[in-house]
């Protein structure tokens, strides 16, 4: 019994030194080496920027009205109303007839301008209003210069109810300007001068 016991320890010792030994013996697998990925290069895309042409108005604001108004054209209809009216001056000699925008003539403001063309003259006046004056009667005076040609020359209007009187100096003349509401006459000064004269020489 005793001689068995050894037997069977060597018997199991031999047994486990052959299983360790197909254990190491056995190929292991190989753990396959992966490629290292491809570095990609970035390359940065060009950013396009619209471009925006912002127009700038000619009008300025804080500034007058740029833009000429025109507040007088010749007209027949003006001569056969005043005319038929009876309150034309007697010596009135060399004078146009005009049919006034007096509604645009009260709004005028500092800093507007006003195109004066004055009849048998070429070309027209630009006047700068830059003075006006609300009086106690209801009334309104506009003065006006001409830029570019000194304090000399100017042009002056009263505004009344149902009248519009107007005085002149450019540089073509001196003219004198009566309305009776829309209707107006307009004269040069050294005509209405002569024929006040030979009215005075008439009467002696």
């Amino acid at each position: 019994m005793r001689k068995i016991i050894p037997l069977i320890a060597l018997l199991c010792a031999g047994g486990y030194f052959f299983w360790a030994k197909s254990q190491t013996d056995s190929p292991q697998p190989i753990a396959e080496k992966s490629d290292p990925p491809t570095a990609k290069k970035i390359v940065p895309t060009e950013t396009k920027f619209s471009e925006e042409i912002v127009k700038v108005s000619s009008e300025v604001e804080g500034e007058g009205d740029l833009e000429d108004k025109v507040m007088w054209a010749e007209s027949d209809t003006a001569r056969q109303v005043l005319h038929e009216s009876g309150r034309l001056p007697l010596d009135l000699n060399g004078e146009t007839y005009l049919e006034i925008d007096v509604e645009s003539l009260k709004d005028l403001s500092i800093g507007d301008y006003v195109d004066i063309e004055m009849p048998g003259v070429k070309g027209s006046y630009d006047a700068q209003v830059d003075k006006v004056q609300e009086h106690a009667s209801g009334n309104k005076s506009v003065q006006m210069n001409l830029p570019g040609y000194g304090s000399v020359y100017f042009v002056n209007f009263t505004i009344g109810k149902n009248s519009v009187y107007g005085n002149l100096t450019l540089p073509s003349g001196s003219y004198s300007l009566e309305a009776q509401g829309n209707y107006a006459w307009v004269a040069s000064k050294r005509d209405l001068t002569r024929s006040h004269l030979e009215e005075e020489v008439k009467l002696k």
